[in-house]
């Protein structure tokens, strides 16, 4: 069970892999991993979420111009990546 902003959901698991979200933002590369997609998105929002809150606390008077996690996506694109456990990876492709 995957829980989204207090929801649970139901998703697959894969024992043999993993999944690593990416959003790259104007300063920084956050990424998320789990066992699906969706957990590993929620990972990389949560780590946004993280980094805003951080933010907000030196600079308050920004509030409205840093989204928040659940506005990501219609800021930054944020890119899957699968991969399987023990294998070798060069650019994305399996190699072994």
């Amino acid at each position: 069970m995957i829980w989204d902003q207090g929801q649970a959901v139901m998703e697959t698991e894969s024992s043999s892999g993993f999944v690593v979200a990416e959003m790259n933002t104007h300063a920084f590369m956050f990424r998320g991993a789990g066992r699906t997609r969706n957990a590993a998105r929620i990972a990389l929002l949560n780590a946004w979420r993280v980094h805003r809150s951080a933010l907000l606390a030196r600079y308050p008077e920004r509030t409205d111009s840093i989204p928040d996690e659940t506005r990501m996506e219609d800021h930054f694109k944020i890119v899957y990546l699968e991969f399987e456990m023990d294998a070798g990876y060069r650019d994305g492709e399996r190699v072994v």
